[in-house]
Protein backbone atom coordinates (compact mmCIF):
# COMPACT_ATOMS: atom_id res chain seq x y z
CA UNK A 1 0.00 0.00 0.00
CA UNK A 2 1.16 3.45 -0.43
CA UNK A 3 2.09 5.33 2.38
CA UNK A 4 0.14 8.63 3.48
CA UNK A 5 2.89 10.71 3.64
CA UNK A 6 3.61 10.12 -0.29
CA UNK A 7 0.09 11.46 -1.45
CA UNK A 8 0.56 14.48 1.08
CA UNK A 9 3.85 14.69 -1.08
CA UNK A 10 1.94 14.45 -4.33
CA UNK A 11 -0.38 17.31 -3.50
CA UNK A 12 2.89 19.67 -2.60
CA UNK A 13 4.30 18.54 -5.90
CA UNK A 14 1.60 19.55 -7.95
CA UNK A 15 0.82 22.95 -5.98
CA UNK A 16 4.58 24.08 -7.26
CA UNK A 17 3.35 23.35 -10.50
CA UNK A 18 0.26 25.45 -10.07
CA UNK A 19 2.31 28.37 -8.60
CA UNK A 20 4.31 28.11 -11.80
CA UNK A 21 1.80 27.56 -13.92
CA UNK A 22 -0.35 30.52 -12.75
CA UNK A 23 -2.74 28.78 -11.34
CA UNK A 24 -4.40 29.61 -7.87
CA UNK A 25 -5.78 26.02 -7.22
CA UNK A 26 -7.70 22.84 -8.86
CA UNK A 27 -10.75 21.38 -8.66
CA UNK A 28 -10.59 17.80 -9.49
CA UNK A 29 -13.25 15.11 -10.58
CA UNK A 30 -11.73 12.55 -12.42
CA UNK A 31 -11.66 9.29 -10.19
CA UNK A 32 -8.02 7.96 -11.08
CA UNK A 33 -6.87 11.49 -10.11
CA UNK A 34 -8.93 11.58 -6.76
CA UNK A 35 -7.25 8.69 -6.28
CA UNK A 36 -3.94 9.53 -7.28
CA UNK A 37 -3.86 12.82 -4.97
CA UNK A 38 -6.23 12.23 -1.97
CA UNK A 39 -5.05 8.39 -1.32
CA UNK A 40 -9.34 7.70 -1.53
CA UNK A 41 -10.22 4.92 -4.39
CA UNK A 42 -14.03 4.54 -5.07
CA UNK A 43 -15.56 1.30 -4.75
CA UNK A 44 -16.92 0.95 -8.15
CA UNK A 45 -15.11 3.52 -10.63
CA UNK A 46 -16.64 2.10 -13.40
CA UNK A 47 -20.08 3.45 -12.34
CA UNK A 48 -19.37 7.57 -11.49
CA UNK A 49 -22.45 8.65 -13.20
CA UNK A 50 -24.21 9.21 -10.05
CA UNK A 51 -22.78 10.74 -7.02
CA UNK A 52 -20.01 12.81 -8.01
CA UNK A 53 -17.08 14.02 -5.76
CA UNK A 54 -14.72 16.52 -5.68
CA UNK A 55 -11.27 17.00 -4.60
CA UNK A 56 -10.03 20.63 -4.19
CA UNK A 57 -5.47 21.94 -3.99
CA UNK A 58 -4.80 24.96 -3.42
CA UNK A 59 -1.83 26.52 -5.21
CA UNK A 60 -0.76 26.79 -1.33
CA UNK A 61 -1.30 23.21 -0.81
CA UNK A 62 -4.39 22.48 0.96
CA UNK A 63 -6.91 20.02 -0.09
CA UNK A 64 -10.17 19.28 0.60
CA UNK A 65 -12.53 16.39 -0.79
CA UNK A 66 -16.57 16.54 -1.08
CA UNK A 67 -18.73 13.66 -1.30
CA UNK A 68 -21.68 11.88 -1.12
CA UNK A 69 -22.50 10.83 2.91
CA UNK A 70 -22.46 7.04 1.91
CA UNK A 71 -18.53 7.15 0.77
CA UNK A 72 -17.59 9.97 4.41
CA UNK A 73 -16.59 6.70 6.69
CA UNK A 74 -14.37 4.99 3.77
CA UNK A 75 -13.14 8.38 2.85
CA UNK A 76 -11.96 9.37 6.40
CA UNK A 77 -10.47 5.67 6.69
CA UNK A 78 -8.20 5.61 3.99
CA UNK A 79 -7.78 8.81 2.59
CA UNK A 80 -4.80 11.02 3.48
CA UNK A 81 -6.32 14.19 2.78
CA UNK A 82 -8.51 15.01 6.10
CA UNK A 83 -11.04 17.58 5.58
CA UNK A 84 -13.56 15.71 4.20
CA UNK A 85 -16.80 17.32 3.77
CA UNK A 86 -20.11 15.66 2.64
CA UNK A 87 -23.57 15.78 0.52
CA UNK A 88 -26.38 13.89 0.59
CA UNK A 89 -27.23 14.59 -3.13
CA UNK A 90 -27.51 12.17 -5.54
CA UNK A 91 -28.97 14.17 -8.39
CA UNK A 92 -27.40 17.00 -10.20
CA UNK A 93 -23.55 18.04 -8.80
CA UNK A 94 -23.72 20.24 -5.72
CA UNK A 95 -22.65 22.91 -6.92
CA UNK A 96 -23.54 25.25 -4.70
CA UNK A 97 -20.95 23.16 -2.26
CA UNK A 98 -18.40 23.16 -4.15
CA UNK A 99 -18.59 26.67 -4.52
CA UNK A 100 -18.44 27.09 -0.45
CA UNK A 101 -15.40 25.34 -0.47
CA UNK A 102 -14.00 26.81 -2.76
CA UNK A 103 -14.68 30.11 -1.23
CA UNK A 104 -12.89 28.18 2.15
CA UNK A 105 -10.23 27.73 0.82
CA UNK A 106 -10.03 31.18 -1.09
CA UNK A 107 -10.53 30.50 -3.96
CA UNK A 108 -13.37 31.96 -5.88
CA UNK A 109 -11.19 34.44 -7.64
CA UNK A 110 -8.44 33.79 -10.15
CA UNK A 111 -7.70 30.75 -12.24
CA UNK A 112 -9.02 26.98 -11.53
CA UNK A 113 -7.83 24.63 -13.11
CA UNK A 114 -9.54 21.37 -14.33
CA UNK A 115 -9.47 18.46 -16.22
CA UNK A 116 -10.61 19.94 -19.53
CA UNK A 117 -8.04 18.44 -22.29
CA UNK A 118 -5.55 15.67 -22.64
CA UNK A 119 -6.45 12.51 -21.98
CA UNK A 120 -8.91 13.84 -19.33
CA UNK A 121 -12.45 13.67 -18.26
CA UNK A 122 -14.58 15.25 -16.16
CA UNK A 123 -16.55 13.05 -13.17
CA UNK A 124 -19.66 15.33 -14.12
CA UNK A 125 -22.16 15.88 -16.40
CA UNK A 126 -21.69 19.04 -19.20
CA UNK A 127 -24.81 20.34 -17.50
CA UNK A 128 -23.37 20.40 -14.09
CA UNK A 129 -19.82 22.09 -15.88
CA UNK A 130 -22.11 25.05 -17.35
CA UNK A 131 -24.02 25.33 -13.51
CA UNK A 132 -20.37 25.34 -12.31
CA UNK A 133 -19.29 28.21 -14.86
CA UNK A 134 -22.05 30.14 -13.66
CA UNK A 135 -21.68 29.85 -9.96
CA UNK A 136 -18.08 30.56 -10.34
CA UNK A 137 -18.69 33.56 -12.73
CA UNK A 138 -15.43 35.32 -10.70
CA UNK A 139 -13.11 32.32 -11.66
CA UNK A 140 -10.99 31.87 -14.79
CA UNK A 141 -11.52 28.27 -15.72
CA UNK A 142 -8.42 26.61 -17.33
CA UNK A 143 -7.26 23.17 -18.73
CA UNK A 144 -5.02 21.66 -16.06
CA UNK A 145 -4.51 18.28 -17.81
CA UNK A 146 -0.86 18.51 -18.56
CA UNK A 147 0.21 20.00 -14.88
CA UNK A 148 -1.94 16.49 -13.90
CA UNK A 149 -0.22 14.11 -16.33
CA UNK A 150 2.97 15.49 -15.28
CA UNK A 151 2.52 14.54 -11.97
CA UNK A 152 1.20 11.13 -12.45
CA UNK A 153 3.97 9.83 -15.67
CA UNK A 154 6.31 9.30 -13.66
CA UNK A 155 5.88 6.14 -10.77
CA UNK A 156 7.29 6.04 -7.37
CA UNK A 157 8.52 2.85 -6.10
CA UNK A 158 5.53 2.17 -4.35
CA UNK A 159 3.69 2.02 -7.55
CA UNK A 160 6.22 0.27 -9.83
CA UNK A 161 6.04 -2.30 -6.84
CA UNK A 162 2.38 -2.66 -7.39
CA UNK A 163 2.22 -2.58 -10.99
CA UNK A 164 4.99 -5.24 -10.98
CA UNK A 165 2.52 -7.35 -8.48
CA UNK A 166 -0.68 -6.73 -10.82
CA UNK A 167 1.92 -8.15 -13.87
CA UNK A 168 2.76 -11.05 -11.52
CA UNK A 169 -0.91 -11.72 -11.03
CA UNK A 170 -1.47 -11.52 -14.81
CA UNK A 171 1.47 -14.20 -15.10
CA UNK A 172 -0.08 -16.77 -13.09
CA UNK A 173 -3.49 -16.45 -14.95
CA UNK A 174 -1.67 -17.18 -18.06
CA UNK A 175 0.05 -20.08 -16.55
CA UNK A 176 -3.21 -21.40 -15.29
CA UNK A 177 -4.82 -20.80 -18.33
CA UNK A 178 -2.34 -22.89 -20.71
CA UNK A 179 -2.08 -25.45 -18.42
CA UNK A 180 -5.90 -25.60 -17.92
CA UNK A 181 -6.36 -25.38 -21.85
CA UNK A 182 -7.86 -28.43 -23.80
CA UNK A 183 -9.83 -28.77 -27.49
CA UNK A 184 -13.24 -28.39 -26.67
CA UNK A 185 -13.18 -25.76 -23.88
CA UNK A 186 -14.65 -22.93 -24.82
CA UNK A 187 -13.05 -19.20 -24.88
CA UNK A 188 -15.58 -18.64 -22.05
CA UNK A 189 -14.35 -21.11 -20.19
CA UNK A 190 -10.93 -19.98 -20.62
CA UNK A 191 -11.13 -16.24 -19.71
CA UNK A 192 -13.07 -18.12 -16.49
CA UNK A 193 -10.13 -19.50 -15.08
CA UNK A 194 -7.91 -16.53 -15.76
CA UNK A 195 -10.29 -14.22 -13.46
CA UNK A 196 -10.72 -16.76 -10.71
CA UNK A 197 -6.90 -17.13 -10.99
CA UNK A 198 -6.21 -13.23 -10.48
CA UNK A 199 -8.55 -13.01 -7.54
CA UNK A 200 -7.03 -16.04 -5.87
CA UNK A 201 -3.34 -14.61 -6.58
CA UNK A 202 -4.46 -11.03 -5.17
CA UNK A 203 -5.97 -9.00 -7.42
CA UNK A 204 -8.34 -6.40 -6.36
CA UNK A 205 -9.97 -7.53 -9.31
CA UNK A 206 -9.30 -8.12 -13.02
CA UNK A 207 -8.66 -5.62 -15.08
CA UNK A 208 -9.91 -6.73 -18.71
CA UNK A 209 -9.84 -10.38 -20.52
CA UNK A 210 -9.37 -10.16 -24.34
CA UNK A 211 -9.00 -13.40 -26.16
CA UNK A 212 -9.47 -14.34 -29.73
CA UNK A 213 -9.10 -17.95 -31.68
CA UNK A 214 -9.05 -19.86 -34.56
CA UNK A 215 -8.78 -19.03 -38.29
CA UNK A 216 -10.67 -16.22 -39.31
CA UNK A 217 -10.78 -14.69 -35.89
CA UNK A 218 -7.18 -13.71 -35.78
CA UNK A 219 -8.32 -9.71 -36.80
CA UNK A 220 -10.50 -9.28 -33.27
CA UNK A 221 -7.81 -8.03 -31.20
CA UNK A 222 -10.74 -6.65 -28.64
CA UNK A 223 -12.76 -9.61 -28.43
CA UNK A 224 -14.31 -10.80 -25.02
CA UNK A 225 -14.22 -14.48 -24.49
CA UNK A 226 -17.34 -15.87 -26.88
CA UNK A 227 -18.48 -19.43 -26.17
CA UNK A 228 -16.35 -21.10 -29.24
CA UNK A 229 -15.13 -23.96 -28.74
CA UNK A 230 -11.35 -24.53 -29.28
CA UNK A 231 -9.91 -26.98 -31.27
CA UNK A 232 -6.95 -28.29 -33.23
CA UNK A 233 -4.56 -25.71 -34.94
CA UNK A 234 -6.22 -22.67 -33.39
CA UNK A 235 -3.75 -20.52 -31.14
CA UNK A 236 -5.33 -19.02 -28.33
CA UNK A 237 -4.57 -15.25 -28.11
CA UNK A 238 -5.12 -13.55 -24.78
CA UNK A 239 -4.58 -10.15 -23.35
CA UNK A 240 -4.97 -9.24 -20.17
CA UNK A 241 -4.72 -6.99 -16.98
CA UNK A 242 -5.26 -7.48 -13.36
CA UNK A 243 -5.83 -4.41 -10.89
CA UNK A 244 -3.89 -4.38 -8.04
CA UNK A 245 -4.24 -1.63 -5.13
CA UNK A 246 -5.38 0.18 -7.97
CA UNK A 247 -2.55 -0.02 -10.39
CA UNK A 248 -3.23 -2.15 -13.65
CA UNK A 249 -0.78 -4.66 -15.94
CA UNK A 250 -1.70 -5.25 -19.74
CA UNK A 251 -0.27 -7.74 -21.55
CA UNK A 252 -0.56 -10.91 -23.98
CA UNK A 253 0.36 -14.06 -24.70
CA UNK A 254 -0.57 -16.94 -27.01
CA UNK A 255 -0.81 -20.69 -27.09
CA UNK A 256 -1.22 -23.43 -29.84
CA UNK A 257 -3.13 -26.17 -29.99
CA UNK A 258 -1.15 -29.04 -32.23
CA UNK A 259 2.42 -29.44 -32.49
CA UNK A 260 5.61 -27.15 -33.00
CA UNK A 261 5.13 -25.60 -35.60
CA UNK A 262 8.52 -23.65 -37.27
CA UNK A 263 6.58 -21.22 -39.09
CA UNK A 264 4.53 -19.93 -36.27
CA UNK A 265 8.36 -19.83 -33.62
CA UNK A 266 9.53 -17.50 -37.05
CA UNK A 267 6.86 -14.91 -36.89
CA UNK A 268 7.45 -15.01 -33.36
CA UNK A 269 10.72 -14.61 -33.22
CA UNK A 270 10.39 -11.64 -35.38
CA UNK A 271 8.57 -10.33 -33.02
CA UNK A 272 10.94 -10.97 -29.81
CA UNK A 273 13.70 -9.13 -31.85
CA UNK A 274 11.46 -6.18 -32.36
CA UNK A 275 10.58 -6.22 -28.23
CA UNK A 276 14.27 -6.86 -27.68
CA UNK A 277 15.09 -3.94 -29.89
CA UNK A 278 12.67 -1.43 -28.00
CA UNK A 279 14.29 -2.24 -24.46
CA UNK A 280 17.73 -1.49 -25.75
CA UNK A 281 16.26 1.81 -26.92
CA UNK A 282 15.12 2.54 -23.53
CA UNK A 283 17.08 4.96 -21.34
CA UNK A 284 16.70 8.13 -20.16
CA UNK A 285 16.81 11.47 -21.92
CA UNK A 286 15.67 9.61 -24.98
CA UNK A 287 12.19 10.34 -26.56
CA UNK A 288 9.78 7.16 -26.51
CA UNK A 289 9.70 8.49 -30.24
CA UNK A 290 13.29 6.34 -30.72
CA UNK A 291 11.89 3.34 -28.42
CA UNK A 292 8.84 3.28 -31.29
CA UNK A 293 11.09 4.01 -34.28
CA UNK A 294 13.31 0.72 -33.09
CA UNK A 295 10.47 -1.93 -33.82
CA UNK A 296 10.38 -0.57 -37.22
CA UNK A 297 14.01 -0.85 -37.81
CA UNK A 298 13.79 -3.95 -36.79
CA UNK A 299 10.68 -5.22 -38.83
CA UNK A 300 12.02 -3.52 -41.62
CA UNK A 301 14.89 -5.98 -42.18
CA UNK A 302 12.83 -8.74 -42.27
CA UNK A 303 10.86 -7.05 -45.03
CA UNK A 304 7.78 -6.65 -42.05
CA UNK A 305 5.98 -3.40 -42.18
CA UNK A 306 5.16 -2.54 -38.23
CA UNK A 307 1.44 -2.78 -37.40
CA UNK A 308 0.19 0.62 -36.42
CA UNK A 309 -3.29 0.19 -36.79
CA UNK A 310 -3.71 1.83 -33.37
CA UNK A 311 -1.10 4.52 -33.96
CA UNK A 312 0.73 3.26 -31.03
CA UNK A 313 3.39 0.29 -30.37
CA UNK A 314 2.42 0.74 -26.95
CA UNK A 315 1.50 2.80 -23.66
CA UNK A 316 1.68 4.09 -20.53
CA UNK A 317 0.23 2.36 -17.26
CA UNK A 318 -0.66 3.41 -14.27
CA UNK A 319 -3.96 3.77 -12.31
CA UNK A 320 -5.76 3.60 -15.40
CA UNK A 321 -5.35 0.86 -18.38
CA UNK A 322 -3.47 3.21 -20.45
CA UNK A 323 -2.39 6.42 -20.16
CA UNK A 324 0.29 8.94 -21.36
CA UNK A 325 2.69 8.37 -23.14
CA UNK A 326 1.95 6.66 -26.53
CA UNK A 327 4.93 4.77 -27.58
CA UNK A 328 4.39 6.21 -31.13
CA UNK A 329 6.70 7.86 -33.96
CA UNK A 330 5.13 10.87 -32.91
CA UNK A 331 5.55 11.04 -29.09
CA UNK A 332 8.29 13.38 -28.14
CA UNK A 333 7.90 12.57 -24.37
CA UNK A 334 11.89 12.04 -22.89
CA UNK A 335 12.30 8.76 -20.86
CA UNK A 336 13.05 9.56 -17.41
CA UNK A 337 13.40 6.86 -14.43
CA UNK A 338 9.93 5.57 -13.10
CA UNK A 339 8.34 6.07 -16.75
CA UNK A 340 6.15 3.41 -17.04
CA UNK A 341 5.18 2.04 -20.77
CA UNK A 342 4.12 -1.17 -22.33
CA UNK A 343 5.70 -2.26 -26.10
CA UNK A 344 3.71 -4.07 -28.33
CA UNK A 345 5.06 -4.32 -32.27
CA UNK A 346 2.59 -7.09 -33.42
CA UNK A 347 2.49 -9.60 -36.32
CA UNK A 348 -0.94 -10.77 -37.12
CA UNK A 349 -2.24 -12.80 -40.27
CA UNK A 350 -4.33 -15.99 -40.93
CA UNK A 351 -1.64 -18.40 -38.92
CA UNK A 352 -2.32 -16.22 -35.79
CA UNK A 353 -1.89 -12.95 -33.04
CA UNK A 354 2.20 -12.66 -32.66
CA UNK A 355 2.57 -10.23 -30.18
CA UNK A 356 4.35 -10.86 -26.52
CA UNK A 357 3.33 -7.29 -25.07
CA UNK A 358 5.63 -6.27 -22.23
CA UNK A 359 5.56 -3.75 -19.43
CA UNK A 360 8.82 -1.97 -18.84
CA UNK A 361 9.84 0.55 -16.57
CA UNK A 362 12.98 3.32 -17.34
CA UNK A 363 15.88 3.12 -15.13
CA UNK A 364 18.69 5.35 -14.28
CA UNK A 365 20.54 3.02 -16.72
CA UNK A 366 18.04 1.51 -19.09
CA UNK A 367 14.90 -0.37 -18.72
CA UNK A 368 13.65 -2.93 -16.42
CA UNK A 369 10.78 -5.22 -17.67
CA UNK A 370 7.85 -5.76 -15.04
CA UNK A 371 6.35 -9.26 -17.12
CA UNK A 372 7.66 -12.54 -16.27
CA UNK A 373 5.08 -14.86 -18.24
CA UNK A 374 7.47 -17.17 -21.07
CA UNK A 375 7.54 -15.28 -24.26
CA UNK A 376 7.23 -18.23 -26.67
CA UNK A 377 4.51 -19.49 -28.08
CA UNK A 378 3.25 -22.20 -25.58
CA UNK A 379 2.34 -25.28 -27.20
CA UNK A 380 -0.61 -27.61 -26.22
CA UNK A 381 -0.55 -31.31 -27.72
Amino acid sequence: MIEKSEYLGRIDRLAARMREAGLDGVLLTGESNIDYFSGFRHHAPWTLFARPFFQVISADGRSALLAHTFLEPEMRRTAAVTDIRTTSSSGPAPVQQVKELLQDLGMLSGKLGMELGYEQRLGISVHDFEALQQALAGIEIADASMLLWQSRMIKSRAEIELMRQSAAVTSAAFAAAFEAATPGMSEADIGRICGETMIAQGAERPGFILITSGPGNYHVLSGKPTARKLQQGDMLWMDMGAVVNGYWSDFCRAAYFGKRAAELDAYQARVLEANDAMIAATRPGVPVQKVAEAAVREFKKHGIEVHLGSGRIGHGMGLMSTEPPHVALYEQTLCEPGLVFTIEPRITNDKGVFNCEELLVVTPTGAEVLTTAPRDITYIH
